[in-house]
């Protein structure tokens, strides 16, 4: 008898509603075991000892693991995890029935002819909404994607903007009009990837204008920063700066060229040049942005790129006009830098000596370190200029002579008094950049001393007079924004 009851017990556990299912269930089996050993038709001890062996073979139910559904139904991640431990087969039949257990719990079980019914039967007035919504929005996208693509292919607007794109004329028709999308869609793409302007440097007076343009990189170039926990961002300026810049601004056009934006740049410039030997500074906006890279390209100068000369500390950045630049190591706070101010007696050779093509020299120093290869040429030179000079000096002839003892000494009187006479100084072993050289550094000298003498009136006269030009516009702008509500008829 028990054992017939041990086998219904499963059959009568499936057929159960896992909500109406309580462990009464176990108690009232209990009790029908116990009254029926108390029958006295009950069976022999014997005949128990062997229905006894054959239930124990029978895998007796565990009500007592199956889940509680009164309390919600359970989450499949305990079961998972504890089969991952165990390793036990049981535990899997009973996440299987776990979950058969809650599919019918939530009405999802049963045959696949209504599934879709069941489905929409469960989504609420919300998710109805959301799809709807969605679907509208896909279809506007779509309509406007293609809207946008036919009014970009229209006809030219102008006969300048036809002018700008000799290669692809009005008409119709589906590749003139698949032409017109590309040429508009690449005009939008190249406005964030071109410079801001055409010509970055304006054109300046002949009077005013140096023959030689000097392009300089700030990062890791004039200056370094760097950042520690103790004194946060810090900013420090490269030894002989200021020796660089007021030196070479009587030869050269001196141009900031930066890869910095300008809102972050401008500010460090106006510490680190407050004389404004920096005749224009360029920032991020004048760069281009190619393959990934932000390139540096002098053709939008607006100068004659045989007087042109690049100098940074990254040559990917002057790709596009490799034979203009010179690329130096970036400078990381060394206090004992020279690398710089080294670089300035071949810069000075350059412009003094008048060269039509700069970027012919620059490539002759290809390989070498500039400052180094400039020496040991300019030694050989002076060695050679010091050798003709010697087989000249027997050969003077007696008009000289003559000449020298009346004072009427030969070549062309120098313009500042100050200057040495060519000759004089050809006769002392001088060469002609010697010449050059010492009225560089006459001109070096007097600026510093009237630096010294009248800078802080500079810096005072510089400051108002941006103060007006502040004044000045803010006043043209509320101007402007007052005659907005004024009538036609009084404004005339």
């Amino acid at each position: 008898m028990l054992s017939r009851i041990s086998r219904l017990a499963p059959r009568a556990a499936s057929n159960v509603r896992p909500s109406t299912f309580r462990p009464s269930t176990l108690a009232y089996t209990t009790r029908l075991s116990s009254s029926s050993s108390k029958d006295p038709k009950s069976p022999t001890p014997s005949s128990n000892a062997s229905q006894q062996q054959s239930s124990a073979a029978e895998p007796e139910p565990k009500f007592h693991k199956l889940p509680d559904l009164t309390q919600g139904i359970p989450s499949t991640f305990e079961f998972e995890q504890a089969a991952r431990k165990k390793g036990s087969q049981d535990i899997g039949d009973e996440l299987s029935k776990a979950l058969s257990v809650s599919a019918a719990q939530s009405g999802q079980g049963g045959s696949g002819d209504d599934k879709s019914s069941r489905d929409s039967s469960y989504k609420s007035s919300a998710e109805r909404k959301q799809e709807a919504v969605a679907k509208y929005s896909l279809g506007l996208v779509l309509f406007s994607i293609v809207a946008g693509a036919a009014y970009m292919g229209r006809d030219w607007d102008s006969e300048g903007e036809a002018a700008q794109h000799p290669n692809v004329p009005n008409g119709w028709g589906i590749g003139l009009w698949w032409n017109r999308v590309r040429a508009r869609m690449t005009e939008t793409v190249t406005y964030y990837q071109e410079p801001a302007f055409d010509k970055l440097l304006p054109i300046l007076d002949p009077s005013l204008q140096k023959p030689y343009t000097l392009c300089i990189s700030l990062e890791d170039m004039l200056i370094h920063s760097s950042w520690d926990r103790q004194r946060g961002w810090t900013t420090a300026k490269r030894p002989g700066v200021d020796y660089f810049l007021r030196y070479l601004s009587q030869y050269y056009e001196l141009v900031l060229f930066t890869t910095v934006p300008s809102m972050n740049a401008l500010p460090t410039v106006q510490k680190l040049d407050p004389f404004q030997f920096i005749m224009f500074p360029l920032f991020r906006e004048a760069t281009k942005y190619e393959d990934g890279e932000i390139v540096k390209d002098l053709s939008y100068l607006n100068r004659d790129l045989s007087k042109v000369i690049m100098i940074d500390t990254n040559g990917r950045r002057l790709r596009k006009q490799p034979e203009n630049a010179i690329i130096l190591p970036k400078w990381k706070g060394n206090p004992r830098d020279t690398d710089l101010v080294d670089l300035v007696p071949f810069l000075e050779y350059l412009a003094t000596m008048q060269t039509s093509d700069v970027r012919k020299v620059i490539k002759s120093f290809d390989g070498t370190k500039i400052p180094e290869e400039f020496a040991r040429r300019e030694a050989i030179s002076r060695a050679k200029f010091e050798k003709q000079l010697e087989a000249r000096k027997p050969k003077s002839s007696a008009s000289n002579f003559v000449s020298g003892l009346l004072g009427l000494k030969g070549g062309v009187n120098p313009t500042n008094p100050d200057d040495i006479n060519p000759v004089e100084a050809f006769a002392q072993g001088k060469m002609l950049h010697d010449i050059a050289r010492e009225r560089g550094q006459r001109y070096y000298q007097m600026l510093e001393s009237d630096l010294k003498a009248n800078g802080e009136k500079y810096l005072k006269e510089q400051k108002e007079a941006m103060e007006k030009q502040q004044q000045e516009a803010m006043n043209n702008m509320m101007g402007s924004f007052s005659t907005m509500f004024v009538p036609s008829q009084e404004k005339k």
